[in-house]
């Protein structure tokens, strides 16, 4: 199984505290998305709702799934505290489950990637598409590898940032590795560290590259009739230098 990534409780608050800072160059790509969609949304991958929660606010229509029961909950404690009612669920991204269809699905945040076998990745474009109704969309991003960067900091600590869980402080921190050469996979490691510096919760997965060559031949091979893609949140073509691509697939 691929998609695992059920985090902890306490990696899933530290999850939350880490990312919440904000558009980070995607959200106002997928609102504007979703807010000019007629008709329901999907979010697939939908964490503690950096997104899913601002499509709700938005009045949009949407649904959301993520594999993490803990991030699930995160979501809704932070929707309880707002005029918002979350319609969200456990699945992954190969069997969603959904009880309607939509107009418009969304992945943001590279989490297409946590896909590595070309079987599941068919499979999670099936699973879309089936859920998707006649003439609508999926979009996601998947990142491009920064060589550079990662030659000089692979196989080291990072330091990320303190998050308070529960009254006690924790120290986050990550580290990447190369899971396998051939594959062209990396093994991303986080941590969460007391004052002692023992180690108290531990969560490891693999991502897999997917360069626009292989989307290209996954989407051939799926259902969807059309595709294209973008090298960034502003629908320019896909260049070299560019840090992520998007892509638009159409039932």
């Amino acid at each position: 199984m691929s998609e695992k990534n059920q985090f902890s409780e306490e990696l899933a608050a530290f999850y939350e505290a880490s990312h919440d800072y904000g558009d980070i160059g995607d959200e106002s790509f997928y609102l504007n998305a979703a807010t000019s969609t007629d008709g329901p949304v999907l979010e697939g991958a939908c964490g503690t709702g950096r997104l899913y929660l601002e499509l709700l606010r938005q009045g949009v229509d949407a649904d959301g799934f993520d594999v993490s029961p803990e991030m699930l909950e995160i979501l809704r404690e932070k929707a309880a505290t707002e005029d918002v009612t979350p319609t969200v669920w456990q699945a992954d991204l190969r069997s969603i489950g959904a009880s309607r269809t939509y107009s418009l699905a969304l992945v943001p945040y590279n989490s297409f990637c946590n896909l590595r076998e070309v079987d599941d990745q068919l499979a999670a474009l099936k699973a879309f598409h089936d859920v998707l109704a006649p003439g609508g969309r999926l979009l996601f991003d998947v990142y491009v590898p920064r060589y550079d960067v990662i030659a000089e900091a692979v196989g080291e600590w990072q330091e990320i940032q303190e998050v308070e869980y529960k009254g006690t402080l924790l120290r986050g921190r990550s580290k990447a590795t190369i899971a396998n050469q051939v594959e062209q996979t990396y093994r991303a490691e986080q941590e969460l560290l007391d004052t002692d510096g023992d180690v108290v919760a531990r969560d490891e997965f693999v991502l897999s590259h997917l360069p626009p060559q292989q989307v290209d031949l996954l989407a051939r091979q799926s259902a969807f009739k059309q595709w294209s893609v973008w090298g960034g949140f502003n629908r320019e073509p896909l260049t070299d230098g560019d840090s992520v691509q998007v892509w638009e697939l159409v039932k």
